[in-house]
Parts: C-alpha cells; sequence; structure tokens
C-alpha cells in the first residue's frame, strides 16, 4: 500500500463506495493532530499543543496548521488547547480527498445540485478494504501495534466508525482499551498514549456538545 498519512487514512474510512461520507468528517483535525504527534512536529501535554519543529515540510496541511498553532500562541508562545485547533480544522476532508484523488486513491467527480457544483470522491475499494482490514486486526489482537495503527484505531472508536465497519462486540471493547491509551504495548510511546486519549476525549465531548 501507498505510504499514507494519519489524516487521509482517516479520510478513506470516512467516504462511502459512493462517494458520500458520514458526518464524523468534522474531526479530519483529530487524525491530523495525531500525525503532528506522531512526526514530532508538535507537542502535547496536558490536552495542550506546543510546535516543536516549525521548519517548512513542504506539505500544504503541515505547513499551514503549524503557522495556525504558532499564530494562536503568540509571542509568548502560550500551548494551544487541543479542542481548539480540532474544532479549527472541520473543513480538512476536503484537502484530504483531493489529496488521495492526486494519487489516483480515490476517484473525484464533479455534481451539481440547485446549481451549486461540488466534488464527491470515492474511495480506492482495495485501499479503503486494506486500512479496515488493519484496523479489525487490531481489534482482534491478531498484530502489534505500532504507533500509527494505534492512533487511527482509537480515531475509528471516538468518531463511531466502528458501527459503521461492522465491528464486533469484542473489536469494540478493544478499540475501546486502545483509544484510552490502555495496553499498547512496547512500541507505542507515552506521547502516543496521552494522544489517543487526549483524541478520544476531545472528540467525544464534541460529539456529545453538538448532539445536545
Amino acid at each position: 500500500m501507498t505510504a499514507l498519512s494519519l489524516p487521509e487514512e482517516f479520510v478513506l474510512l470516512l467516504h462511502k463506495p459512493n462517494g458520500s461520507y458520514y458526518s464524523t468528517s468534522d474531526y479530519t483535525g483529530a487524525a491530523e493532530l495525531g500525525e503532528l504527534v506522531l512526526t514530532e512536529r508538535v507537542g502535547l501535554e496536558k490536552k495542550k499543543l506546543t510546535v516543536l519543529d516549525a521548519e517548512p515540510a513542504g506539505v500544504g496541511w503541515i505547513d499551514q496548521t503549524v503557522g495556525i498553532l504558532q499564530h494562536k500562541a503568540g509571542p509568548k508562545r502560550k500551548p494551544v488547547a487541543a479542542t481548539t485547533f480540532i474544532q479549527s480544522r472541520r473543513g480538512a476532508r476536503k484537502v484530504h480527498a483531493a489529496s488521495l484523488a492526486e494519487r489516483r486513491l480515490m476517484h473525484r467527480e464533479q455534481k451539481s445540485f440547485l446549481r451549486i457544483s461540488y466534488d464527491r470522491f470515492a474511495p480506492d475499494p482495495g485501499t479503503r478494504d486494506a486500512l479496515i482490514a488493519r484496523v479489525r486486526a487490531a481489534a482482534r489482537n491478531e498484530v502489534e501495534l505500532d504507533e500509527r495503527l494505534a492512533l487511527l484505531a482509537a480515531l475509528t472508536h471516538a468518531t463511531g466508525l466502528y458501527v459503521v465497519l461492522g465491528l464486533d462486540r469484542a473489536e469494540r471493547k478493544r478499540l475501546k482499551e486502545i483509544s484510552k491509551g490502555e495496553q499498547l504495548g512496547g512500541a507505542v510511546r507515552d506521547v502516543i498514549a496521552q494522544t489517543t486519549a487526549t483524541i478520544t476525549a476531545v472528540t467525544v465531548a464534541g460529539a456529545a456538545a453538538s448532539s445536545s
């Protein structure tokens, strides 16, 4: 499989074969947060973010988000709440879907409704199925968790994607443990365990607030 960023993996899972997508797309920023911590661009402590590496990455969304965090931090470099970051990235799905389309991992089709044009992105079936299989293997303890898979599993649980992906009760229970940063194994750093727990707490709280 072509190397994918965490938000690209999440966006592939979000999209249905017909090109529509689930409402949890609002939390694509949580996947971006995971990638930024994973690649040590950003540090996370007590649900707050600090820029660790501001050097240009040459990747549009990374440079943009690091810039956003620096702006919000101000001259005193105050840590930025993870909640603030995730909420500011609600429209991020389109960015990663377009990137996947350029790499032929999504099919882009322009549609219109009431004379308003929009793009619909259908995921490559093989790539999406392989991702689902990896998440399911993690939920069944069939593979050793690495940091990227731990984060993807946490996102799958926190955003409720486990329901539409058809995971059974035992698989959901294991994903819940992972999402809390529990029993991740020695291959996963403490900061990633903290990140999975933070993403889960922020995402679940946000979903509860929006439904109330």
